[in-house]
C-alpha cells in the first residue's frame, strides 16, 4: 500500500482527489492540507509519504517551491489547471503532471505510473543494499558497525534511537524517520511510532502485539497496523482449496 498526501488551496479540489484515493485499495490517505507550509512540516517530520498530489498555483507558496523541499522524501504528482506549468514541473523532478479538471481515468493512470516508478527504484536500491552499516554512538571519532541480521528492533526516544541487537543495545542520534528511510523495507517494518522491528525476528503476531521472543512483546500502533499486516500478508502461506 502506498501512503499519499494532498496539498491544494481549494477544498473542492482536495475533496475530488480524496474521493478518487478512497476508490483505490493500493492507496492510503495520510493527510491533506490547504496550507503548504504546514503540509511540508507534516511530510518531512511525520509518517513517510510515498506520493504527494501537489497543486502548482497556490497563493502562500507555489507548488514548485514545495516540490523542491519534499521531493527527496516523496514522489510528486503535480495538479493544475494551467498546462504551461508542465515543463517546469518535470524540471522539478515531478513524477507526473495532471491537468484539472481531473478525471478518475487520468488519476488512475497517473497513480499506476508513479507506483511503477517507486517499485523500480526500490528494486534498484535493494540490489545495491549492503548487509552492514555504521552508526555514530555520540562519541567523537567513534563508529560502530552493525549487521541488519543482528538487529532485533529499534526504539525511538526523543531525539535519538536505541538499536537492540543480539550483542546488546546501541544509541545513535537519529530520528525514527531517518533510520526508517536508511534501512531496507524488505527486512524491517514500522509497527508503532516508537518501534521498528526486524521481520525475520518475529515469532508470532497476537492481536495488536508482535512477539519477538518469550520475554519480548511490542505493541502495534493503530495508524501502522494496516500497512504492517499488508507486509505480513505478502509472506502468508494460503491454501488454494475452496472453502
Amino acid at each position: 500500500m502506498y501512503s499519499c498526501y494532498v496539498i491544494d488551496d481549494e477544498f473542492h479540489a482536495i475533496e475530488t482527489l480524496v474521493g478518487y484515493i478512497s476508490k483505490l485499495p493500493s492507496l492510503n490517505l495520510v493527510g491533506t492540507n490547504t496550507n503548504p507550509i504546514k503540509a511540508i512540516d507534516e511530510i518531512t517530520n511525520s509518517l513517510p509519504v510515498d506520493i504527494v498530489f501537489l497543486d502548482v498555483d497556490m497563493p502562500e507558496l507555489s507548488g514548485m517551491d514545495v516540490a523542491d523541499i519534499i521531493s527527496p522524501h516523496s514522489s510528486v504528482i503535480f495538479t493544475t489547471a494551467y498546462p504551461n506549468y508542465a515543463v517546469q514541473a518535470f524540471e522539478k523532478s515531478g513524477a507526473d503532471f495532471i491537468l484539472k479538471p481531473i478525471s478518475f481515468e487520468r488519476f488512475t493512470k497517473s497513480v499506476t505510473k508513479v507506483q511503477n516508478l517507486i517499485k523500480s527504484k526500490k528494486l534498484s536500491d535493494q540490489h545495491v543494499q549492503e548487509e552492514h552499516f555504521f552508526i555514530n554512538p555520540g562519541v567523537k571519532g567513534r563508529m560502530i558497525q552493525l549487521s541488519y541480521s543482528d538487529i532485533i528492533y529499534i526504539e525511538g526516544l526523543k531525539n535519538y534511537v536505541v538499536i537492540y541487537t543480539v550483542d546488546g543495545k546501541f544509541i545513535t542520534y537519529l530520528s525514527m524517520r531517518e533510520i526508517e528511510k536508511s534501512i531496507p523495507e524488505t527486512k524491517f517494518a514500522r509497527i508503532h511510532k516508537s518501534y521498528i522491528i526486524n521481520i525475520d525476528r518475529i515469532k508470532s503476531i497476537d492481536g495488536n502485539n508482535v512477539i519477538l521472543s518469550p520475554t519480548l512483546e511490542l505493541p502495534i500502533g493503530t495508524s501502522f497496523k494496516d500497512s504492517f499486516i499488508n507486509v505480513i500478508n505478502t509472506k502468508l502461506l494460503r491454501s488454494g482449496r475452496k472453502t
